[in-house]
Parts: C-alpha cells; sequence; structure tokens
C-alpha cells in the first residue's frame, strides 16, 4: 500500500487502487497494446514499495505492425503521468515488460522497458 500525508490527514492507495490507474492510463493505447500478457491474463501489473517510492511493472502485448519503442515510451510517460496526478506523488519506477506481439496468434516475446 502506498500512503501519502496531506494538511487533511492520510490517504492510503491500495495496490488495486494504483492498478486501476495503470489500465486507466492505457486507454489511449487500446487499439495498439493490451494490457495482459502472451497467454491472454488480464491486469498485469505488479507494484511494489522500493526504497525510494512506488515501483509498478505493466505487462503488455503490442500489436502487430505497431512501433514496440513509440508505444512503451507512450505508455511510460502515461503511466507517470497519471499516477502522480491521482497520487501526488511520481512513481520512483515504472517498467513495462512487451510479453508479446498479437496479430492472428499471440508470439511470445520478453522485452522490458523502464525509467
Amino acid at each position: 500500500m502506498r500512503d501519502i500525508s496531506t494538511k487533511l490527514g492520510d490517504i492510503r492507495f491500495s495496490r488495486n487502487m494504483i492498478n486501476d490507474i495503470v489500465a486507466r492510463s492505457m486507454e489511449a493505447f487500446s487499439d495498439r497494446a493490451e494490457l495482459l500478457n502472451y497467454r491472454g491474463g488480464h491486469k498485469n501489473v505488479r507494484v511494489e514499495d522500493g526504497e525510494d517510492g512506488m515501483e509498478i511493472t505493466a505487462y503488455i502485448v503490442v500489436r502487430f505492425g505497431e512501433s514496440i519503442k513509440e508505444v512503451t515510451e507512450g505508455i511510460l510517460d502515461s503511466i507517470y503521468d497519471e499516477v502522480e496526478k491521482v497520487t501526488g506523488q511520481r512513481p520512483a519506477k515504472v517498467t513495462v515488460i512487451v510479453t508479446g506481439t498479437a496479430a492472428k496468434n499471440t508470439v511470445k516475446r520478453h522485452i522490458e522497458v523502464s525509467r
């Protein structure tokens, strides 16, 4: 869980809430990537409390023909911005792992991009 202190009191963000924020930040990329692994599992987001703050890992499948670099960079920016907007704190680290590319069949991949 992530706790934030304000003048009005403490606010607690559960991992599920952070998962929902990440899923919402992915909506702009719904035609280019999906938040799932190559087996089709949904909601593949891991949230951990690191030494420097919240660390988020998102597992995605990119549609065939899309630039993996453009998609992952856009998703990283979107996750950072959305989490900071909602929680008031910027994540210490966000990692996007491309687990596959989707066409007629999903092809397994493992490409990790983090910032």
